[in-house]
């Protein structure tokens, strides 16, 4: 996707670059964490090709990675707000939006930010919540397979 980024006008800015790199790694750190820690408890490997499935695909759309997370009702809002891919993906989307030159109006729609109770979350913070869930998740991982079977 990075690759594809100038035919839309986004500048190839090394800043850009790298930080869109390093929040990448962080999701993939954080979602390869979560997968150790099914895969820890499941027995079967097609049972756990099923499984990633029906929990990372939801998460991927309801994340806001495919479309802008503002106006949506209020049931997907929450789950929105529940979903740890929503916190990789804002930074992004802000690190992209900083690069471009793009209206108030259109800002405000395709970048709409996380809330929690009308408090605007830091992009900081939602990386941290992502680094902090990625090594929850890596911790029960191990212990999972140390105390195994």
């Amino acid at each position: 996707m990075i690759a594809l980024a100038g035919f839309v006008h986004v500048p190839y800015a090394p800043p850009l670059i790298l930080g869109i790199f390093a929040l990448q790694l962080m999701l993939a750190f954080a979602i390869t964490a979560f997968g150790v820690m099914v895969a820890a408890r499941i027995k079967q490997m097609q049972a756990f090709f099923g499984v990633m499935q029906m929990v990372v695909m939801p998460m991927f759309f309801i994340s806001g990675a495919l479309f802008p997370a503002a106006g949506l009702p209020r049931w997907l809002e929450i789950l929105n707000r529940l979903d740890p891919l929503t916190y990789a993906v804002d930074p992004m989307r802000r690190l992209v939006f900083s690069h471009l030159n793009v209206s108030p109006a259109a800002q405000h729609a395709l970048n709409p930010g996380v809330t929690w109770w009308g408090w605007h979350v830091p992009a900081l913070l939602e990386v941290a919540v992502v680094g902090i869930l990625g090594l929850l998740m890596l911790g029960i991982a191990v212990w999972e397979f140390s105390s195994g079977d």
